[in-house]
């Protein structure tokens, strides 16, 4: 279905102030990510943040030397970004949609970050999203998305609780990981009251066989796809309130988390919040 893009950044507008407020493993999420990116740093200069938000990994990497474009549709999102970076010379701000990345030329920036919403809020236009961030990458790419793993039951919980049915938007998220607000005559109702502005417009969740196929389709060599933090997720909440009481936990337990994305359960659900499912790609 098409994706209402203006009421989208709308949404985005109205969230951006509290997009750094990170809520039960949001924090182990951001922490793995970063864990990731440090990996591949390595002859990178230059830098795609699709999806900046507030600069929450552009503005870091910028205040380290690093040559960066920060790219946003939300207008709010990049007024508090580009409040947060006064003073740093090497970052660029670029008001823009992931699906449409046409002022930048193949292979533009050694890395490519398109991190949580940029690709999952594009709805059915989610693959266009992920093969321009493919396109404009010249060697590495990394990539967090909605899991369908963990989006499936949280949709068929929240159905459940509402209406006491399963209606065909359960079945939709199962069959196409898909959810769009005028998918099916019910889909308003059962989201008013429950999100910014009693919407929740367009949205895809993917499987890493998904994921991948996309990204090779893409020209890409898949280097790492799978859950992102399901321990946590898998932990609860208690545990997870704990860990992040106390830094030296905190940090043995992203190596837990680490062991468990890679040895035990590479496929997991990733974290409760956040963008569960990560890839990460180089350009062939």
């Amino acid at each position: 279905m098409k994706v209402n893009f203006e009421r989208e950044e709308e949404w985005w507008d109205a969230k951006a102030p509290k997009e750094e407020q990170d809520l039960a493993d949001e924090a182990i999420n951001r922490a793995l990510r970063w864990r990731e990116i440090e990996s591949h740093l390595d002859g990178v200069k230059t830098i795609l943040d699709v999806g900046a938000g507030t600069g929450a990994f552009s503005i870091a990497l910028a205040r380290r030397g690093f040559s960066v474009t920060h790219l946003d549709f939300s207008p709010e999102m990049l007024k508090i970004a580009k409040r947060k970076a006064q003073g740093i010379n090497c970052i660029s701000f670029i008001k823009g949609n992931a699906v449409d990345l046409s002022g930048f030329r193949d292979s533009s920036f050694d890395l490519v970050l398109n991190l949580d919403g940029a690709v999952s809020f594009c709805g059915s236009e989610a693959e266009k999203a992920l093969s321009e961030s493919c396109r404009v990458s010249r060697k590495k790419l990394i990539i967090t998305v909605s899991h369908r793993a963990w989006m499936v039951p949280v949709w068929t919980t929240f159905i459940l609780e509402q209406t006491g049915r399963f209606l065909p938007t359960v079945y939709a998220m199962l069959d196409k990981g898909e959810w769009h607000q005028e998918q099916f005559p019910e889909n308003a109702t059962l989201i008013k009251g429950q999100t910014t502005q009693d919407y929740f417009g367009a949205f895809m969740a993917f499987l890493p066989s998904e994921l991948r196929k996309i990204l090779e389709r893409a020209g890409m060599r898949v280097l790492r796809v799978g859950g992102l933090g399901s321990l946590a997720n898998l932990c609860g909440k208690e545990t997870v309130q704990k860990i992040l009481k106390d830094q030296t936990l905190f940090q043995e337990f992203l190596d837990l988390c680490e062991r468990f994305d890679r040895e035990v359960l590479p496929d997991g659900p990733g974290t409760c919040q956040r963008a569960g499912l990560i890839a990460v790609a180089e350009r062939k």
